[in-house]
């Protein structure tokens, strides 16, 4: 699969929906790597996700802490109130768009 599909209101949409699932207790960033490639098939690198799930806290869609787990620090994001929000609407609309975009070439 394309990773350049997994990018802006798509990738957005997957780690918000991913966060929200821990909601609970959260997920740290390699915990979510994994959650991508295990419910959707991709690998994707640090480097795709580290910069968005940085851009979700800066707009306050998460939040996160430092934990230490076995020693070694690790930063574990938690979805917000906010961030519920904005996934309820990214799922509205690509529920809406995806249908049409994958029939418009058939």
């Amino acid at each position: 699969m394309n990773k350049k599909i997994f990018r802006g209101a798509i990738l957005e949409s997957i780690l918000l929906n991913l966060i929200n699932d821990a909601s609970d207790h959260g997920m740290h960033g390699y915990a979510i790597l994994k959650a991508v490639h295990k419910k959707f098939g991709i690998l994707l690198g640090p480097s795709s996700i580290y910069p968005e799930l940085k851009q979700l806290e800066k707009q306050e869609l998460i939040s996160s802490s430092w934990e230490l787990n076995k020693g070694k620090p690790r930063k574990r994001y938690q979805i917000i109130h906010k961030g519920q929000n904005r996934l309820n609407e990214c799922l509205m609309e690509l529920k809406v768009v995806i249908p049409v975009l994958v029939t418009c070439r058939e």
